[in-house]
């Protein structure tokens, strides 16, 4: 593991939940504790660890997402509902060769509509407050609970019109006043709001360098 993938990983400890997935597609929540050389140390769900000895966790960092490969290699009970696990990290890279596609501040009101969430009635709303949309990803925060993995809709008004987008959440922190600060990898986006993001992109870029 390099020094980048490093620093990742240790920006995430007491930083709330991120996305693991087991071979078999299995996703848990998982808290990252402590960070080694190549040695993890994370809280993981103690009743939904039976029969996993590798886990892939994917998270974002300042916008850029990463994807880290490990080894389960030992696991100990810390309370009731969690182990204390120690991966073995076999492999780190960020994600689309570390591209991030450029911001579009939005900092309004939006609502978010659950479609699979552990904490929320599918088809159920909720009032989110969106900082920012990329075309790939959204980052918003909400008086919900929110987990890693997490699948939703989010709509808000994006440069004066109003855009949805589906979404799966990848990064979630417990920010003031206990809400959870979200960053999720967009799963579907409309094409007319693929050009407007892109357009609205390149306008920034335009005003920050004018």
């Amino acid at each position: 593991m390099d020094a980048e993938a490093a620093q990742a990983l240790r920006s995430l400890i007491g930083k709330g939940s991120v996305r693991a997935v087991s071979p078999e597609g299995d996703e848990l929540s998982c808290k990252v504790q402590q960070v080694e050389g190549e040695t993890v140390r994370v809280l993981l769900p103690r009743l939904k660890m039976a029969g996993i000895d590798q886990l892939t966790l994917r998270f974002a960092v300042d916008g850029a997402p990463w994807t880290v490969s490990c080894d389960l290699t030992e696991a100990e009970y810390h309370s009731f509902e969690e182990a204390l696990g120690v991966l073995e990290v076999t492999a780190a890279e960020r994600d689309g060769a570390g591209r991030v596609a450029p911001r579009v501040a939005v900092h309004a009101a939006g609502t978010m509509r659950a479609i699979h969430c552990q904490y929320a009635v599918d088809g159920n709303e909720y009032t989110v407050r969106v900082d920012d949309i990329s075309e790939t990803g959204i980052q918003f925060s909400a008086d919900l609970r929110v987990e890693p993995g997490d699948r939703f809709s989010v709509s808000a008004p994006v440069g004066g019109s109003p855009m949805l987008v589906e979404a799966q959440a990848a990064n979630v922190k417990q920010v003031a006043y206990g809400r959870c600060a979200v960053g999720a990898r967009i799963t579907q986006i409309a094409h007319a709001d693929l050009l407007a993001l892109r357009r609205l992109a390149g306008q920034a870029d335009i005003s920050d360098t004018g």
